[in-house]
């Protein structure tokens, strides 16, 4: 007869759970940049992001440019760590993070409709489409495609240009592709985790390709940056879901790299910016912010950066951008997201 679990060590376990510390907050890199003016900066601006330092410099010096007062330190962390870092008003060395800027819409949208970022209204920020923003406490400045990367040296011919013909490549050459073909662990990371729900919400090829990639012994990765080196290396021929504006770089840097912005409909991922509740600079983080969705930094971005910016030009094509909103948070629903997890598995890891 199974014995009854003492109340009391029920008790201590309850305490115990409720007084362990959060997980750390994970900072890969934080760079600072002093005043441009001599003497003191007049006050000090945190910026904590997933955006790669190296990408942010650009945007950061064409800003620091014009307030040469102003002191900068950018903090680069995964989308988790910068939703969480936002979420418990934390810190670093006593400095709270004055705005974050997150390629995870919906962790992002998550903060806002949780009451953890500040209301900003400007003009700048009311030329913004109406997918691009939201309650006006969060605002898009880039918007990256989701493509099809692939090594050229594998691709003799033409490769495929929609997820149909790369189903069917897949399953008629097996051989050529099994262990080559990589994307995202949705439970890795919060950016593979959005493309893929969005993926299964536009057509039902989605989780026909993922069976196909378990077949095959798809590989794993944590990011675009990632997965672009198993394609430079030739480890793999294709990687799916690729940030658009990180396989570019790659290929004008010179790496044998080409890019496919599939036919039948291309996910446009918006990076956003918020300002943290907490945040103790949130006059300077509101003029980031417009810096970021004006005219100059628009220019800035699609130049010197090589980001795409978020005010459309010409014709979308089949261009789909994933809209800033409530529908967001749906898939971060935990039962939800335990669900679509369980699946992704079934047809991925579970093939293997």
């Amino acid at each position: 007869m199974r014995q009854p679990f003492p109340c009391a060590v029920l008790a201590m376990l309850l305490i115990f759970a409720l007084l362990r510390p959060a997980a750390a907050i994970e900072i890969e890199l934080a760079r600072s940049y002093p005043a441009l003016r001599d003497g003191d900066a007049r006050a000090v601006l945190h910026v904590i992001g997933t955006t790669d330092a190296d990408t942010m410099d650009g945007l950061i010096r064409a800003y620091r440019a014009v307030h040469p007062d102003l002191a900068l330190v950018y903090h680069q962390a995964i989308s988790g760590d910068v939703y969480q870092a936002v979420e418990e008003a934390a810190t670093f060395d006593g400095e709270t993070y004055d705005l974050a800027i997150s390629s995870a819409m919906d962790l992002q949208i998550k903060l806002v409709n949780d009451g953890h970022a500040r209301l900003h209204r400007s003009v700048a920020t009311a030329r913004l489409p109406r997918w691009a923003s939201w309650r006006e406490r969060i605002f898009g400045f880039t918007r990256e495609p989701a493509v099809i990367a692939y090594d050229t040296r594998a691709f003799a011919a033409t490769p495929p240009q929609s997820r149909f013909e790369l189903l069917n490549l897949l399953r008629s050459e097996e051989a050529r592709f099994s262990g080559r073909i990589a994307t995202y662990d949705p439970n890795l990371s919060g950016l593979g985790y959005l493309f893929a729900t969005q993926d299964s919400l536009q057509s039902e090829t989605y989780w026909r390709l993922m069976e196909v990639f378990g077949n095959l012994s798809a590989r794993l990765s944590c990011c675009s940056g990632e997965m672009l080196d198993l394609l430079e290396n030739g480890e793999v021929a294709v990687a799916y879901n690729v940030l658009g504006s990180y396989a570019q770089a790659r290929r004008d840097a010179g790496a044998p790299i080409g890019i496919v912005y599939p036919e039948d409909y291309t996910l446009l991922m918006v990076r956003t910016a918020l300002i943290p509740r907490s945040s103790d600079n949130p006059g300077d983080a509101g003029s980031f912010v417009d810096f970021l969705v004006s005219p100059e930094g628009q220019r800035v971005i699609a130049g010197e950066v090589s980001l795409a910016p978020v005010l459309p030009e010409g014709d979308e094509g089949s261009l789909i951008p994933v809209r800033l909103g409530p529908g967001l948070l749906v898939f971060l629903d935990a039962l939800k997201r335990r669900a679509f997890l369980s699946e992704w598995q079934s047809a991925v890891t579970e093939r293997r």
